[in-house]
């Protein structure tokens, strides 16, 4: 059973990892258009389009080769593909223009696509005879019109972690002097300093906004994806804290940045981490929580795969296939039956058995400093109900300030309707009060 259970992890990691990447993989050896007639598979990939938005998800499948149609073909990932772009996009209005490049093995097909609220990319790859191979949101980064690129400038830096060199970015006040400064501490999993997801960059965003409003800030790569972890090692501290706090150290010796006012800033994982990050460092001037997770992080984690398999019309199998064992193991992760190599939920045990050990609730109410906590209400991941309230509850009384955002998702981004895992690498942005309110937040310090 065990073998079955990481094939069917691979297969939901790999379909969504594509996606979010825009299928460009295939393409390494590609070259536009390289002689070859396009029109049939601009008209394949325009079909497919066009059945999605028609909501004939059952019909965009049978457009698959047959040995990619259970998984990336899946008429559940394929309409959780288009309320990810309608979440983000709204109505859609219709195809602008496509652009086809072709490679050794398979051509892609990029297909501009109108919505009420702007343009976005899909990338349809097709084999030789136009028959789908994959498809995911093939959307590029724009930085949001609340950043003044002429008043920030940027460095490079690198964290000397144990045993791992973290490449990072200082992004400062391009006129700042003794500024206030914040470190930004990553979700769980493979996180890049940009907190990157195809057309979303959810640090990039929060670091040049903030530095447009007087705050610099430090962001690096993660642990993951840079450096290898043994599972054994796999805790909290060991992928998480300890490396925020060597970036605190580091942007505290930064020239221009007033050592007195630094703030930790998590998001996710990292805001549920950031009171042990403060608590290490012992001088940070606050902290900050982006839609941190509260409940015990096993009852999180299969609540967020319940959404995901449940959201939608359509059951997507391999997300079904996850959730049927992953329901099995929680009941040992809450008993506590495993070994710290062995993995759970999609995480060693060494990770489960750190979260135990760490009173993240009685940590933040112990920290000397003010903390503010964010959360969007369209967030199913973290929700105001189940966890922004019970922070609230356990700092009754602290020095503590919580604010929501209507409709705004797990990266603090705007859309409408259910929420959906593929928005993430749909083009958008921070919103700018969400920006805003962190600004004046840190330099009322």
């Amino acid at each position: 059973m065990a073998p079955r259970r990481r094939t069917v992890l691979a297969a939901v990691s790999t379909a969504m990892a594509s996606a979010a990447a825009g299928c460009a993989d295939p393409l390494a050896d590609a070259t536009e258009e390289d002689g070859h007639d396009p029109e049939t598979h601009r008209d394949a990939a325009t079909a497919f389009v066009e059945d999605l938005a028609t909501d004939r998800f059952d019909a965009a499948s049978e457009r698959f080769v047959a040995a990619e149609r259970e998984r990336r073909g899946d008429p559940g990932r394929l309409e959780r593909l288009w309320m990810g772009y309608s979440a983000v996009g709204g109505a859609f209005e219709g195809i602008v223009e496509t652009a086809v490049t072709t490679g050794t093995d398979v051509t892609a097909v990029d297909v501009t696509l109108a919505f009420a609220r702007g343009h976005h990319e899909c990338r349809v790859v097709v084999d030789g005879r136009s028959r789908l191979v994959d498809c995911g949101v093939a959307d590029q980064y724009e930085r949001p019109s609340y950043v003044d690129s002429s008043s920030i400038a940027t460095g490079d830096v690198t964290l000397a972690a144990d045993g791992c060199s973290l490449p990072g970015t200082v992004t400062m006040p391009a006129d700042g002097d003794d500024v206030p400064g914040v470190v930004f501490v990553h979700d769980s999993g493979p996180v890049t300093r940009n907190a990157a997801r195809g057309g979303t960059q959810l640090f990039t965003d929060l670091a040049e906004g903030l530095a447009t409003r007087g705050v610099a800030s430090l962001r690096y790569d993660k642990r993951l994806p840079v450096c290898e972890v043994d599972p054994g090692d796999y805790t909290l501290d060991y992928v998480t804290v300890d490396d925020a706090a060597k970036a605190i150290e580091t942007l505290r010796a930064t020239d221009g940045v007033d050592p007195d006012r630094l703030v930790v800033v998590g998001h996710g994982l990292g805001g549920r981490a950031a009171p042990r990050v403060a608590a290490r460092d012992g001088e940070t001037a606050g902290i900050v929580g982006l839609a941190a997770p509260a409940r015990p992080y096993h009852e999180l984690t299969l609540a967020q795969l319940e959404h995901k398999v449940s959201v939608g019309d359509r059951e997507w199998t391999d997300l079904a296939d996850v959730y049927e064992t992953w329901t099995d193991e929680i009941e040992r992760v809450r008993a506590g039956e495993y070994e710290p190599t062995e993995t759970l939920l999609g995480k060693p045990g060494a990770f489960w058995d750190s979260l135990t050990a760490y009173d993240h609730l009685g940590t933040a109410a112990g920290i000397d400093a003010p903390r503010l906590f964010l959360q969007g209400t369209r967030d199913f991941q973290v929700s105001a109900a189940d966890d922004l309230e019970r922070w609230r509850s356990e700092l009754e009384g602290a020095d503590a300030t919580f604010e929501t955002y209507d409709g705004l998702d797990h990266l603090l981004m705007p859309g409408e309707g259910p929420s959906v895992e593929f928005a993430y690498a749909v083009r958008n942005t921070v919103a700018e009060e969400v920006v805003a309110d962190l600004a004046d937040w840190i330099d009322g310090l």
